[in-house]
Order: C-alpha cells, then structure tokens, then sequence
C-alpha cells in the first residue's frame, strides 16, 4: 500500500453498528432548504419539447396494440 492509500484508508471512520443522527433541528433545517430548492423548481415552466413528448407517448398509449392484445 503506497502513502497516500494509507493515508485515505487511515481517514476513513470506522463502520458503525448505527449509523449516526441528525438533532430535530438539523433535520428541519435540511427540510426547509430542500423545500425551497425544490419550490423553485416547481414554478419553472415545463420547456415545450417535454410537453411534446408527453403528448405523443399519451397519444401512443391510447392507441390499440397491432396485435390487439392489451397490456
């Protein structure tokens, strides 16, 4: 083993048999954060070629097999 592969090896934590926790205000924290993250997200607009292939897999979905079994 080289130095350096020591070295990282040496860093890593020791397995746990539980993995550690979050306090309750950590973990609101983390929730309120993601929350806003993705709150931005969902008020972007949809860009127009994934509504378009939306469209066209519903549009394949409605149509009756060739072999006309339904799945």
């Amino acid at each position: 083993m080289t130095a350096t592969e020591n070295q990282a090896h040496m860093d890593m934590p020791e397995r746990r048999d539980k993995p550690p926790k979050l306090d309750d205000l950590a973990v609101s924290q983390i929730g309120k954060k993601l929350r806003a993250q993705f709150d931005e997200v969902l008020s972007e607009p949809v860009p127009d070629r994934f509504v378009d292939l939306l469209n066209r897999l519903e549009a394949a979905e409605q149509k009756p097999s060739k072999d006309g079994a339904d799945e």
